[in-house]
């Protein structure tokens, strides 16, 4: 749990002053925040990979931003929630001007399919 935690901090740190497609330390921070909390609990790959998968699928349609974060917090409740804040921390990087009523623009969606696509091969090392 100290390195999960460890690992929330150091995404935080690094995401608070980069954009969602910008940098390499972002996405080297949340890779290792990803992997050190699959490592410490070996239990959840399956059912984090699923929820993975279902988010990938919502963001296949029109969206807002609003409520695919909605969605990720319903998908990763309860034990798999520090797994959900790692992917939230991403997203949240490059927030939408309008987040409620505008759905999200084509290249920011295409950005977080490829980073859930990058955790669901991560999950599987």
């Amino acid at each position: 749990m100290k390195k999960i935690l460890i690992g929330l901090a150091l995404v935080f740190l690094v995401t608070g002053c980069s954009g969602i497609n910008s940098s390499v330390a972002v996405n080297a921070a949340t890779d290792t925040a990803f992997v050190l909390a699959l490592q410490n609990n070996p239990s959840y790959k399956a059912p984090v990979v699923k929820a993975l998968n279902d988010v990938k699928a919502i963001l296949e349609g029109e969206i807002t931003y609003d409520f695919l974060i909605a969605e990720i917090t319903k998908r990763f409740d309860g034990k798999y929630a520090a797994i959900g804040l790692i992917l939230r921390g991403y997203l949240e990087t490059d927030k939408p001007v309008f987040e409620t009523y505008l759905n999200l623009r084509d290249d920011y969606r295409k950005a977080a399919i490829a980073k859930i696509d990058r955790f669901i091969m991560l999950a599987g090392v």
